[in-house]
Order: structure tokens, then C-alpha cells, then sequence
């Protein structure tokens, strides 16, 4: 279980924009899915299981910025957890992109 102060977070929506206050890149929000939406467990007749990791949401974010130019891949995965565990932080800002 976490221990987020959740109602401090912002609602995360696709086209969001974060800003890593580290790196300071800048990146978009991409599109929300749950990580093992389509596994299937060889050991298990039934798609539910107790362990809870049918229900891991993950976020794709497409960075730009220098400090990204490194990588192979702009768009990186992130859990929504631990995008909020970076806003709690600091290292992360969220701007809403209505």
C-alpha cells in the first residue's frame, strides 16, 4: 500500500505537460493503459488473480529536451504511481493542457 498524500496530486490527462525540474526537459502525456492488460498467465485458468498486477497503470510521456537526445526512445514509460511519487517530490511539474 502507499503512502501518497493522493489528494495533492494532480488528475493526470492525456496532452498534459510535465517538466522535469532536474533534467529540464520537458515532456508530453501520452496516453494511459494498464501494463499487462493483454497477459495471460500460463498457470492460471482466470484473467483475476489476488497479486493486483492486472491493475498497474502506466503512462507513456514523449520527452524533448537536451538531456533526452541520448536516448534510442523519446517516449518512455512511467507507472502512475510513480508519477505521482515525482510531483510529491518536486522533481516533477504538472501543467494542465486544457
Amino acid at each position: 500500500m502507499s503512502t501518497l498524500n493522493i489528494g495533492n496530486c494532480p488528475q493526470f490527462k492525456p496532452g498534459d505537460i510535465v517538466y522535469d525540474t532536474i533534467n529540464r526537459d520537458i515532456g508530453v502525456l501520452i496516453r494511459k493503459y494498464i501494463l499487462f492488460e493483454h497477459y495471460v498467465d500460463p498457470w492460471h485458468d482466470d484473467y483475476e488473480s489476488d497479486d493486483g498486477f492486472q491493475d498497474v497503470m502506466v503512462w507513456d510521456i514523449y520527452w524533448t529536451g537536451y538531456n533526452s537526445w541520448g536516448w534510442d526512445e523519446p517516449l518512455q514509460t512511467y507507472t502512475e504511481e510513480g508519477l505521482k511519487i515525482l510531483f510529491e517530490s518536486g522533481v516533477l511539474n504538472h501543467f494542465k493542457n486544457t
